[in-house]
């Protein structure tokens, strides 16, 4: 049976579940040893920590939000801070099923994810997470506020992963955009290019970004290099007023 069709079958199973968990029960831990998330703490793409002043955090596992009443949107259940508002959306013919993962069988899928808050840092880094089961993510489609990312990179993948519903392709994905300064908001869109992607775990990390100018020094041999340089223009200079 074919990754979509096995998805179909889950949807409609976990649509009717009662008793189904979210992907965090369901799937692996995503922030566990091997697997792709990353705290900003400990990742390469950051340098801070999730709560502190002039950062944005928001994460999302189970798509199932009731303070947004009859709209296809939902506010972060893992954690948020440091935003004033933060929540994710999704088109019509998009469902969060039982497993509280969201899903289509019959429309390709489209989510935003918007994030309000106060930032002064210059420049900055928005970080983007997500977790994705069956059908990937078009990532052509990875947008923030219309820009492309300035760095992608798929960090874990298994095309067989063992889930409590059967043998699935599970991918973790990062994309990271540098900005110059702050928006008054910060809107992510992304999205498949056809139906069947089962979305799992969404984290969104906005923080102080590196100064491709200040923040790389020049290796120790480039101002020995520079410094003997100079040496000899000054010697040859001499030399020069000499004759």
């Amino acid at each position: 049976m074919k990754t979509a069709q096995k998805l179909t079958l889950i949807a409609g199973l976990l649509a009717v579940s009662g008793s189904a968990s979210a992907d965090l029960t369901n799937g692996p831990d995503p922030y566990a040893a091997g697997y792709g998330f990353d705290t900003p703490s400990e990742a390469s793409w950051g340098n801070w920590n999730r709560g502190n002043a002039g950062t944005l955090y928001a994460e999302w596992d189970s798509f199932v939000d009731n303070s947004y009443p009859g709209i296809r949107t939902a506010a972060p259940d893992v954690g948020s801070a440091g935003t004033t508002d933060a929540n994710i959306g999704w088109n019509a013919g998009t469902f969060a099923a039982g497993s509280g993962n969201l899903y289509s069988f019959s429309v390709a899928e489209n989510f935003t994810a918007s994030l309000s808050g106060a930032t002064d840092n210059q420049p900055l880094r928005a970080a983007l997470q997500f977790e994705t089961w069956g059908v990937q993510m078009d990532y052509n489609s990875l947008l923030l506020n219309g820009v492309a990312p300035t760095f992608t990179t798929q960090t874990f993948y298994d095309g067989n992963y063992e889930s409590s519903f059967g043998p699935v392709e599970l991918v973790q994905y990062l994309a990271y955009w540098d900005l110059s300064g702050p928006a008054s908001n910060y809107l992510f869109s992304f999205g498949s290019a056809e139906h069947s992607l089962s979305l799992g775990q969404v984290a969104i990390d906005i923080g102080p970004g590196a100064d491709p100018v200040t923040s790389v020094p020049l290796p120790a041999a480039v101002w020995l290099f520079g410094a003997g340089f100079m040496g000899l223009l000054g010697l040859n200079r001499k030399k020069g007023l000499a004759a």
